[in-house]
């Protein structure tokens, strides 16, 4: 009896719309990430490379950072705000000692949205990245946090740009919706994202 008095005082007062927003509960957060993306050389184990290596290894370098594009979106149109981002280090192992070098093949200009450099050394860290403009000033982007919602995603991308050694990560965001805290974490199907410093005596090859 209770429980009908409750409805019927909420219709009365709110209509359906407040009943709809108690069954729903806080809104989840929609995220998708694609696998570590580049513009120089790559890292070929052998020709017949296995699933998973057939795009090869990305090395990045300062110059042509490996990538990884995160987009973030809330499934209904309460927000939510992106406290933060962590990277994690999987697993660190020794350069290879055989396999080929893929030169650049070259990318074509996009627009680069919230963009983050990525620090793969003991301890790891994510900080916004800084860029030096045309006129030499310093340009440092934007730190979390970030609102989003269904309406008004967001897109950010994390940059590698040094590492020495051959590094499995994983990326992190933290979150708040309606007062409670939650994470989504990418780890490219528990694989990690792969990136590796540049192997010095292999081969070159264009195919």
């Amino acid at each position: 009896m209770t429980v009908v008095t409750t409805v019927v005082s909420a219709l009365l007062l709110g209509g359906w719309g407040w009943i709809t927003d108690q069954l729903s509960g806080p809104p989840g957060l929609k995220a998708h990430a694609e696998g570590v993306e580049g513009c120089g050389y790559s890292y070929f184990k052998n020709s017949h490379a296995k699933s998973g290596e057939s795009e090869g290894v990305s090395i990045p370098t300062p110059d042509m950072p490996a990538e990884l594009f995160v987009t973030v979106q809330a499934k209904t149109s309460q927000a939510i705000v992106i406290t933060d981002a962590k990277v994690s280090v999987l697993s660190r192992k020794p350069l290879p000692k055989r396999g080929f070098i893929k030169p650049p093949p070259g990318c074509g200009g996009g627009m680069t949205l919230r963009p983050f450099e990525v620090n793969l050394k003991d301890p790891a860290s994510v900080r916004p990245l800084t860029e030096r403009t045309g006129q030499g000033k310093v340009k440092k982007g934007r730190n979390f946090p970030f609102k989003v919602s269904s309406s008004d995603p967001e897109q950010f991308v994390f940059q590698v740009k040094r590492v020495r050694q051959d590094v499995r990560f994983e990326l992190t965001l933290y979150w708040v919706s309606e007062g409670e805290t939650g994470t989504t974490r990418f780890d490219n199907g528990g694989r990690g994202y792969r990136v590796m410093g540049f192997p010095d005596g292999l081969p070159r090859r264009s195919q």
